[in-house]
This record gives C-alpha cells, sequence and structure tokens, in this order.
C-alpha cells in the first residue's frame, strides 16, 4: 500500500465534526499534554476530527512522546502468535492488562514473517517465504514501509540485527551470513559475510567478510551502546576455544570483540545455548547452569566495554510453568523454536516494580522476583497459546520517515 491509499484511507475514517476539545489551549500545551497520554489513547484522539488527526502527525508530539516513553519505560507487549493461528499480532500493556489483537496491513501480500527486531516504535519483519523480503512497521499507526531487496544469501544461516543510532539519525537492517557445513570448502572456517542496509541513505551495502560465525539463536542482535550484539559459535578466537560476544557500532560500521572473564566463557561450552540481554541499559549474558534444566546465572556488564566490570547479579532456580506446551505441539511450531534455539527460557526485560521478565520454552510468561526469588505465571485473556514476544516501546513513529 502506497502511502497516497495509506492517506485515503486515513481521511475517509476521520470524522467529519470539527471540534477539537485543545483547539482552546495553546499548541505547545496542547502538545506537552498530549505526549503524555498511552500510544492506544493518542491513536484514539487521532480520530476525533481532522484537526487532531493533523496534530498526530506534529515531528514535535512524534519525538516528545518517544521520549516519555523512554523516560517511563511504558513499554508494552507485541506477541507474535504461532498457535493456534500463525502470524498473528497482539499487543499487551502491562498497566491495563488488556491483549488485543492487531490487524496487518500486508496480511496477504506477506503471509507469513519474523520480527528480527523492535527499535523507536518500529518493528522490522523479515518475510519468511522469501528473505530478501523486509519490512519497517508500525504496528499502532500501520503504517510501513518495505525495504529495497537487496542479494539474497544462499544455502547460508543468517542472523539479523535492526536498530537506530542518535549520533547518525539512522536505521540499520544488519545481516550477517555464514554457509552450512555441507556447502563450505573447509568446515572449519569461522567466517561470515555481512550486509547492512541504512534507512537514511535507502542503500544497502556489502561489509565483506568477518572472522566469526553467530550462533542462529542469538539473533536478533541485542543493542545496547548503540552496538548490536550477538554470541559467537564454538570455534578458536584468538588462539583458544571459546563463545565470544561479537558486536557491530551502527555509527561507524565496524565490529568489536567484547572478551569476557574465564568464569563466563568458561560457562559458555560448546553445547551450552547461552543468549544476550538488555536490562536496566547494561548487557547482559544469560548462561544455563549445568546441567541444563532450566537455572541459569545472568552477568551484566557494568560498564560498557570494561571487560572487569562484569559481574553476576541473579541466580534463578529451576521454574516449569503450568502452561509449557506438550512436545509434539512444540515441534510443529516453527516461528518458537526457530526463536528460542536450544534455550529453555529467554530474558525479555525489567519491570518496574525489579522483577524480571521471562519467557519459557512451552509457552510461559513469568514474572521473577529477585528479592524473594519467586515465579509468577502471567496469563491475560487473549494471548495466543503458543507466540514469540517482542518488548516494544509504542509510539507514532513514521516508517518511512521516522524521528
Amino acid at each position: 500500500m502506497d502511502s497516497k491509499n495509506q492517506k485515503q484511507i486515513q481521511k475517509a475514517n476521520v470524522k467529519d465534526d470539527p471540534i477539537n476539545p485543545f483547539d482552546p489551549l495553546p499548541h505547545e500545551i496542547a502538545i506537552d499534554i498530549l505526549s503524555r497520554l498511552p500510544i492506544t489513547s493518542l491513536i484514539q484522539f487521532s480520530f476525533v476530527c481532522r484537526s487532531l488527526n493533523s496534530l498526530s502527525h506534529d515531528p514535535h508530539l512524534v519525538h516528545l512522546h518517544l521520549s516519555r516513553s523512554h523516560m517511563n519505560e511504558s513499554s508494552c507487549l507485541i506477541f507474535h502468535s504461532d498457535y493456534p493461528i500463525q502470524n498473528q499480532l497482539h499487543f499487551l500493556q502491562l498497566s491495563d492488562k488488556k491483549v488485543r489483537k492487531i490487524n496487518t496491513p500486508f496480511a496477504i501480500s506477506m503471509p507469513e514473517f519474523s520480527i528480527i527486531g523492535s527499535s523507536n516504535g518500529l518493528l522490522c519483519l523479515i518475510n519468511t517465504l522469501f528473505s530478501d523480503s523486509l519490512y519497517l512497521y508500525n504496528p499502532f499507526t500501520r503504517d510501513y514501509f518495505e525495504v529495497p531487496k537487496n542479494f539474497e544469501f544462499q544455502d547460508q544461516i543468517v542472523v539479523y540485527g535492526f536498530g537506530f543510532h542518535p549520533v547518525t539519525s539512522d536505521y540499520k537492517v544488519v545481516k550477517i551470513g555464514c554457509y552450512m557445513r555441507r556447502f563450505q570448502i573447509q568446515s572449519n572456517r569461522q567466517t561470515s559475510e555481512v550486509q547492512t542496509y541504512s534507512l537514511r541513505s535507502n542503500t544497502w551495502k556489502n561489509r565483506g567478510i568477518i572472522p566469526y560465525k553467530l550462533e542462529k539463536s542469538s539473533s536478533p542482535g541485542v543493542l545496547v551502546s548503540g552496538r548490536l550484539h550477538w554470541v559467537s559459535r564454538w570455534g578458536k578466537y584468538n588462539g583458544h576455544h571459546e563463545r565470544i560476544i561479537v558486536s557491530y557500532d551502527l555509527a561507524d560500521d565496524s565490529f568489536h570483540e567484547i572478551r569476557i572473564p574465564g568464569s563466563i566463557s568458561g560457562s559458555f561450552g560448546r553445547w551450552v545455548s547461552c543468549h544476550l540481554a538488555s536490562l536496566d541499559g547494561c548487557l547482559c549474558a544469560i548462561v544455563p547452569v549445568p546441567p541444563g534444566h532450566g537455572a541459569f546465572n545472568i552477568w551484566s556488564m557494568k560498564e560498557y566495554g570494561v571487560k572487569e566490570s562484569w559481574a553476576k547479579v541473579y541466580n534463578i532456580g529451576v521454574y516449569h510453568p503450568v502452561s509449557m506446551i506438550s512436545d509434539e505441539l512444540e515441534r510443529s511450531c516453527h516461528i518458537w523454536r526457530n526463536m528460542f534455539g536450544k534455550k529453555l527460557v529467554k530474558v525479555l526485560c525489567a519491570m518496574k516494580g525489579g522483577e524480571l521478565l521471562l519467557e519459557y520454552r512451552g509457552g510461559g510468561l513469568v514474572s521473577y522476583d529477585p528479592y524473594d526469588k519467586t515465579f509468577k505465571e502471567l496469563r491475560f485473556d487473549g494471548m495466543p497459546r503458543l507466540y514469540q514476544t517482542i518488548v516494544h516501546v509504542g509510539s507514532l513513529n513514521s516508517a518511512a520517515f521516522p524521528l
């Protein structure tokens, strides 16, 4: 759908009632009031009358609302359904505990997709039927933008990343592909090919070869301090067999290695499926505790880039959610299976009350209280049975011309 058609549909849905409750107020005060509202309320206001609809596109309101959402940690959860119906989107604001369905405007043109990142209110989606198709999508305004197609990696395992860097004011998609073993001339080569897309220039660039292979389960990359992060596959790096953390700087398009202390890397064994997360703005490594039945430690890099600042901040015991699904059903659900890989649990975020939000293999959304070490399973009416959870900040940001 082009922007002209979108505007026509939007105008058709806006009431002709000319009454704007904010008309008596100065423009700056109206913007300030609206910027404090939840995204769902803002969207509803935009359909009251034409003047409010126009106000909802004011760049100052878009920027101020997004800034306040980040400061207030006003995140919502996006559920990408895999069962009972695949490829439906729902969202949940924990404050009102209501799950609402999102009607995607590309259900026909892209019936199957995966979510490879969220940044400033925009989701980055990939067409799983044709992996060269990428979209930026605002699930609340329903505005979306198709990224130009580029060369598709053939017979490669591909990991992705998506993020925004405030210095360059640019959104980028990072695509890293490594050949599957049967297509390699030398099966032990630890190399991958890199391509990046810049929304600001609307172009793809080939970034050449990097001396790493990345874990498929570490995709999408975790954004911290303007860099995307992935866990490498087991291999020989700097003369040692180990896993390392690989980062990509969205500002200068450079790759870096993040060294980890031996107390952590010793747990990053060949067969251990660890993953990364961002908690309180810090890069964290989630490491299963042997023998791997669900217990795990969370290590946090308190000062970014400083190896000595790694500290173990949580030791979380074994928990089995009541709602976990059967193994047979799990094997039939490809979205969730590809997202989790071998992980038993995924750390999503830290909540306002200090609890950690966890997603368990088999379909369980759980909050963990680190103070009294208790688990609480979260279930809300309208939630799909099996899903991928994305922590998302709702905004009025435009997919084609974001702030």
